[in-house]
């Protein structure tokens, strides 16, 4: 038994064996849920509900897993969210050419990145301060932007912009499948690639299980660090846009508190809250095991507070095994 275990661990790596334990949790999850509510749970009207529901905390939860691996976190990261998406519809409402509002907000996202990054980085502030007090920026500025309203893209001068806006969140293929969901697999593959494969990928790990290691093998600590910054910034902003294109509107205050989803997401998919270890394919699939969770539970009709109870002790608890696990290794 104990030999097994050895050879499985030299088998796999950490995210890779976090993934597979993360799936096998998914997997039940959906065979508990499709007994206890079959007629209810296993349709494809429902199935393409869950995959929509995790779309914006999935794509907030790879720009995160990208600080968190790097060895900080991004609480900013609802607030980009909701400023992305006021930038974008406010541009569309001047007139301004569809394709230029969209760069224009991933270019703020960036931008937002950027501040992040100059505020950790450079000037030494911790992340989870850091990051917290960009929030308060970036949400004050969103309601200063609106007048803490919200605008409406139904107000947008050319309806034909107007339509194509939409079909960005809120298209479906003739099947049913959102365009969103798309987007989402999409990026997250792309996202993947540059984690596990590039030059920028393997020295975001490597600040992440050691900094001043990774200083002293020649890294530029602080310049990969902030890129991981930008990767979140610019993740937030595609949720932006996707959000406020599904539901037809800019809201100052959406998003708030999804950056603690997202980052639920990645922790309990497997990616360590330490730093030096996850994927995206451990993003994805705890922000899968959310939403089948969330869904699950609400065919069950259990309140939304038990439902906050219950994702609040499996994110502790998968904290605890990831901090023990750390500990272990050391």
């Amino acid at each position: 038994m104990v030999k097994s275990k050895e050879a499985f661990s030299l088998r796999f790596g950490p995210s890779t064996r976090k993934a597979i334990f993360s799936g096998i949790a998914l997997i039940l999850l959906l065979v508990m849920f499709s007994v206890m509510q079959p007629s209810k749970f296993l349709t494809s009207s429902n199935f393409i509900n869950i995959l929509q529901q995790v779309v914006t905390y999935s794509i907030l939860g790879y720009g995160l897993t990208f600080c968190l691996v790097s060895g900080g976190t991004d609480l900013s990261a609802g607030a980009s969210m909701a400023l992305s998406g006021i930038i974008v519809t406010s541009l569309l409402i001047a007139g301004v050419p569809l394709w230029l509002c969209i760069v224009l907000a991933l270019l703020f996202g960036i931008f937002m990145g950027i501040l992040n990054g100059f505020t950790i980085e450079v000037l030494g502030v911790v992340p989870f301060i850091a990051t917290l007090g960009t929030q308060w920026v970036f949400r004050g500025l969103a309601n200063v932007l609106v007048d803490g309203k919200p605008i409406y893209t139904n107000t947008i001068p050319d309806k034909g912009i107007q339509e194509a806006f939409y079909i960005i969140g809120g298209g479906r293929l003739p099947g049913g499948l959102p365009y969103s969901v798309i987007i989402t697999v999409v990026y997250g593959i792309i996202l993947a690639f540059m984690l596990s494969k590039t030059k920028i990928g393997r020295q975001i790990y490597a600040c992440g299980s050691n900094l001043e290691a990774a200083k002293l093998s020649g890294i530029n600590a602080v310049g990969t660090r902030m890129f991981a910054y930008c990767v979140s910034g610019f993740s937030a902003a595609i949720a932006g846009i996707i959000v406020t294109s599904r539901i037809s509107s800019a809201q100052p205050m959406a998003g708030q508190g999804l950056e603690l989803e997202a980052i639920a997401a990645a922790v309990i998919g497997g990616v360590s809250n330490s730093g030096g270890q996850g994927a995206i394919v451990n993003t994805i699939i705890g922000a899968l095991i959310m939403g089948v969770l969330r869904n699950g539970l609400n065919i069950s009709q259990v309140s939304s507070f038990w439902q906050q109870i219950i994702i609040g002790i499996i994110l502790v608890a998968v904290i605890a095994l990831d901090v023990r696990r750390n500990r272990k290794s050391r």
